[in-house]
């Protein structure tokens, strides 16, 4: 499974103690399966952190998964799609969605409103 941001932030206790432990309970019913994250939803998390040193700790259990080619490709892909709709979902989203597609995983995130725009992406709410 690919995790958003907005389930790193949820985890880390920044929306609240409820959300967290919705969180930690996600994970904890699947920690049979290897947690990805994209190094996009790395990075919007690393936005609100003041050094990186929280950031390594806090991600330190999820596998990063690094942009390439095929995943630039898709996400150009995406983003023409959704814009020629004007359903535009942000960048970020985008690449996010570009990346559990092409590693053919489902995304984590409660952001329903943008990622279920995405034709194809499977959608987990936590």
């Amino acid at each position: 499974m690919l995790y958003d941001s907005e389930f790193l932030i949820g985890l880390s206790g920044q929306k609240g103690e409820p959300r967290m432990l919705r969180a930690k309970g996600f994970l904890a019913q699947h920690s049979r399966q290897i947690p990805y994250l994209s190094r996009v939803c790395w990075a919007e998390y690393a936005e609100g952190c003041e050094h990186q040193a929280q950031v390594d700790r806090d991600t330190r259990s999820f596998r990063t998964l690094e942009i390439n080619e095929r995943i630039a490709w898709i996400a150009s892909r995406l983003s023409r799609l959704l814009k020629g709709k004007g359903q535009h979902i942000g960048d970020n989203d985008v690449w996010i969605a570009a990346t559990a597609l092409v590693y053919g995983l489902p995304v984590v995130s409660n952001n329903k409103t943008h990622l279920g725009r995405v034709p194809g992406l499977i959608l987990l709410s936590y």
